[in-house]
């Protein structure tokens, strides 16, 4: 945490801005109800502070939209369960919690002052360069969070940010050269490609069915959605040239050139339709959105929308794969028409059946085979190892090696960069590369003092990782944490 905050400066207060947006572009997550007591609502309690179950449902909604977008929209409430996102968010809030009260107790305070200037200052609430407040009470209404709520989150993040500072140790002359030398060291090599085209292995239909047996868990098919649409398309809107001129007028502050200055009127008309056309659109998905909801759509197809349908983007799927049976979805803008969904039955992912799933088991057993066979083929070479001598290479060697193209060289360097031992061999898709290494060297100097900016960034971040593990753990024994979940 402490690491990430070092790397980017601005962490705790984009953070914050984050979780605000979190339902906007994640949708409200839940994941089961909970009774509290006298602790309004506390899913924790660390030191003097609690974590309400609202702060816990707004990060919570975050990591699963990070994780949705890692997944391609893919990620239902049960993956989630079993990647722990809950479990995550809390730890996530515990952790800021126990910074919080040790900024507190060492007597770091935020003036309103500071608040003031930073909310002001952040571009998502600007218009034409200047904070508008309408904006902002928008947008944080929009995501159903109250300014008072957002401001203590902000006001928490400055005073995280004067925390980071404190705790931020520079590095010392010796752990500087320590690093420049595993940097910029370089590894005389001697390699052999081996590749699984000369590996031959013809599975029998015991052997396929015994592995799709052993991981059918993992051949699912799509989730799936019967659903209720009605799309509004902006290219049905029309248009005439008075209510074009009027449009213009309304929304002067759209239609600027690169320079901020308003265009005229004819020079700035392609973009005037499009945006009427845009908000029209928008305008009658609203009433088509109002009456699906309500059940008294007319217009509404029946269809079936599968994850990971290439008719829809990502923003979508992902809203999709949140939704509840029976829920509507607000219009959202794809591809040019606005589409207002309902969700009438979610169809489950669930295991295919053998013969499904046969064609991508045998591909998959094939590959796992022969990489089997390749290792024990490299293991065997190793003992009597001759290779090709390929000189000296670094971290940075950008030249392909004998028989691996650029990228397999750059993932094979980098893989044989973290390996303590001087002969082995490392596996890359559809090959094993044996190595051994027969000299190391250091760079010249010039180059250490040209890189020393990077040297030290990295080693702050190294650093920081191990005080931030050490920093943790004496917060836990400063300040007690309960937990009601």
């Amino acid at each position: 945490m402490i690491g990430f905050m070092q790397k980017h400066k601005k962490y705790l207060i984009v953070t914050i801005w984050i979780s605000a947006i979190a339902f906007l572009g994640a949708g409200f997550v839940g994941w089961g109800a909970y009774s509290f007591s006298n602790t309004s609502n506390a899913v924790a309690v660390v030191g003097d502070r609690q974590i309400t179950i609202d702060r816990l449902q707004r990060e919570y909604a975050r990591l699963y939209n990070v994780y949705n977008q890692l997944f391609n929209g893919n990620l239902d409430n049960e993956q989630a369960k079993k990647l722990g996102i809950e479990e995550q968010a809390l730890n996530t809030l515990i952790s800021r919690a126990l910074m919080l009260n040790y900024a507190h107790d060492v007597g770091l305070r935020i003036s309103q002052e500071e608040i003031i200037q930073t909310l002001t200052a952040m571009d998502i609430f600007q218009n034409n360069g200047k904070f508008d407040e309408t904006i902002y009470k928008r947008l944080l209404a929009d995501n159903q969070m109250r300014p008072k709520d957002f401001e203590e989150e902000l006001s928490e993040g400055i005073l995280l940010q004067k925390l980071d500072a404190l705790l931020e140790i520079p590095l010392t002359p010796l752990e500087i050269q320590t690093i420049s030398e595993a940097v910029f060291s370089e590894d005389h090599l001697k390699i052999q490609v081996l590749n699984d085209s000369a590996i031959t292995f013809n599975p029998t239909e015991e052997e396929i069915k015994k592995y799709w047996e052993e991981n059918k868990d993992i051949y699912q098919t799509q989730r799936g959605y019967e659903v209720l649409k009605v799309s509004v398309k902006s290219d049905s809107i029309p248009v005439d040239n008075e209510t074009l001129k009027k449009h213009y007028e309304d929304f002067k502050n759209q239609f600027l050139d690169e320079n901020g200055q308003l265009l005229p009127f004819d020079k700035a008309k392609d973009k005037v339709i499009a945006h009427y056309k845009s908000s029209q659109a928008e305008k009658e998905s609203l009433k088509e959105y109002i009456s699906l909801r309500k059940g008294e759509n007319k217009k509404a197809e029946s269809l079936v929308i599968y994850e990971g349908d290439s008719n829809y983007d990502t923003e979508f799927l992902n809203l999709l794969s949140q939704a509840k049976e029976q829920e509507t979805l607000k219009p959202i803008k794809v591809k040019g028409e606005f589409i207002t969904i309902k969700i009438q039955k979610i169809i489950p992912s669930e295991p295919k059946s053998y013969e499904a799933a046969k064609q991508d088991a045998i591909e998959d057993f094939i590959t796992l085979r022969k990489t089997q066979l390749l290792e024990e083929k490299a293991a065997l070479l190793l003992a009597d190892f001759k290779g090709v001598d390929v000189g000296y290479v670094s971290r940075e060697n950008k030249i392909a090696l004998k028989g691996l193209n650029s990228q397999e060289s750059q993932d094979f360097i980098t893989q044989l960069f973290n390996k303590t031992e001087a002969k082995g061999y490392i596996l890359l898709k559809n090959k094993v590369i044996l190595y051994e290494i027969l000299d190391q060297r250091l760079k010249n100097s010039d180059i250490i003092t040209q890189n020393l900016d990077f040297i030290k960034q990295n080693g702050i971040q190294m650093k920081s990782r191990l005080t931030e593990i050490a920093f943790i753990e004496h917060l836990l024994k400063l300040y007690k944490v309960v937990r009601k979940i």
